[in-house]
């Protein structure tokens, strides 16, 4: 070989090489490290929405059934109301409850390893901005900073769902002066600066789910084909699917893995690609086999398919496939654990199947199970703290959780039963 031509391989074949050994880690760096360790206690603190609940349900029952290995206490101490900044309406009566005179009994009480924070709605008072109280809110946000850090509590933000004036309602037709009885048209513009002030706190290293952005944008792109549609029936308080926007804004925000498992057999050749896939076999002119799976994330019917659609959820956080290849042309019946899941021809399975579609796909199933027990215990164990607080007597709200919290443990441990990845008995056969 010519010395130059020995010259100018040399270099290229340790290029190639250095590209070889550094190629995990750019891999890795390109997936960013999941913020729950497992084993936390999650505190989430804020007014009516987080009250409501429903994001804070959705949050608890992803983490259960895609983060089977790890384990969380979850506890919901929003109350209605709220303010983080301690402003309220001229005709607000009684005067808006402000959330730090409760943080010593609700928070550090409780010494969560993470607090998530989700105040802003009420923060405005339902007025066109003004500077007065925009500065009461960073205060607010400031300290409430300071104290988790006094506690060893990890701070993480979510900004504010926008407020619709699409669906704005004036309860008072009377008013002389705004606030939630008589909102102003444009107090999304005074949400949006509270947002931007909190997103700015990332430059100081704080987790923030900007749910006002996605929450925004996930209502322009829908009314291009339906003016109408909205995620706020009052303009305020989210609907089930504007709750499930909050919570995958806040899942992405903390680097929650979104695979779930992916399963690829060939099916001519009789060999499994990818998955935990085991006896694999002929069956009735198909293929018969064993597939162990972790479970998608669980859906609740009451969310909006199209939103899910344009939202991609499935593919950010629950990418759940089953891929078959080398079947003859033709349509073909899913079973799986001895029932019927779909009827799909061999191009669809030669492409991929969602599996998060079908409903009757064992796993998806648990994981819906999943969901009804996280709702059930976590409405038990609300309902519990509050009727704990009207004693009025030191400590009341944490024995009363601490007491449903027990009272409950059978619907967690089923919950997390459900949860674990299991063998599923799968047929594809041609279609009767």
């Amino acid at each position: 070989m010519p010395a130059l031509t020995r010259r100018l391989i040399r270099p290229a074949f340790f290029l190639a090489l250095l590209l070889a050994l550094i190629a995990p880690a750019l891999a890795a760096a390109a997936e960013p490290e999941c913020a729950l360790a497992g084993g936390e206690t999650i505190l989430f603190f804020g007014d009516s929405i987080t009250q409501g609940g429903a994001y804070v349900e959705y949050t608890e029952a992803f983490l259960i059934t895609r983060l089977p290995k790890k384990q969380f206490r979850i506890l919901n101490a929003g109350i209605s109301s709220e303010t983080i900044s301690g402003t309220s309406e001229p005709d607000h009566n009684p005067r808006r409850p402000w959330a730090h005179e409760r943080f010593d009994r609700d928070v550090a009480a409780a010494r969560p390893d993470i607090l998530v924070a989700c105040f802003g709605m009420n923060d405005g008072n339902y007025h066109p901005f003004d500077r007065l109280r925009f500065e009461k809110y960073r205060a607010g946000v400031r300290r409430l900073i300071d104290r988790c850090e006094r506690i060893g509590t990890r701070t993480v933000f979510m900004t504010p769902p926008p407020f619709d004036p699409y669906r704005r309602r004036a309860g008072d037709q009377g008013a002389t002066h705004y606030g939630y009885k008589f909102p102003a048209i444009d107090y999304d513009v005074t949400l949006e600066v509270y947002s931007q002030f909190l997103l700015g706190l990332r430059a100081e290293g704080f987790i923030v789910a900007d749910v006002h952005t996605a929450t925004n944008e996930h209502l322009r792109e829908r009314r291009k084909e339906n003016v109408s549609f909205y995620l706020a029936g009052d303009a305020v308080h989210p609907n089930a699917t504007g709750h499930w926007l909050m919570a995958q804004t806040l899942l992405e925000a903390l680097a929650v893995p979104g695979d779930v498992a992916a399963a690829e057999i060939d099916a001519k050749a009789m060999q499994v690609r990818a998955g935990d896939v085991a006896a694999l076999k002929q069956d009735a002119g198909g293929i018969a086999f064993t597939w162990t799976a972790p479970l998608p994330m669980p859906v609740d019917p009451s969310w909006d398919a199209k939103s899910l659609e344009v939202e991609r959820t499935f593919d950010r956080l629950s990418r759940c496939t089953l891929k078959v290849t080398g079947l003859a042309e033709g349509r073909y019946d899913l079973h799986a654990a001895g029932r019927k899941a779909a009827t799909v021809t061999a191009a669809d399975l030669a492409a991929g199947l969602d599996l998060n579609r079908l409903a009757a796909w064992p796993t998806v199933e648990a994981a819906r199970k999943v969901l009804d027990l996280v709702q059930k215990r976590r409405g038990t164990i609300y309902k519990a703290w509050r009727e704990g607080l009207k004693t009025g007597q030191d400590g009341a709200g944490q024995e009363a959780i601490a007491k449903a919290e027990a009272d409950t443990a059978g619907l967690l441990d089923e919950a997390r039963r459900l949860a674990q990845p299991r063998p599923v008995e799968v047929r594809i056969v041609p279609a009767k």
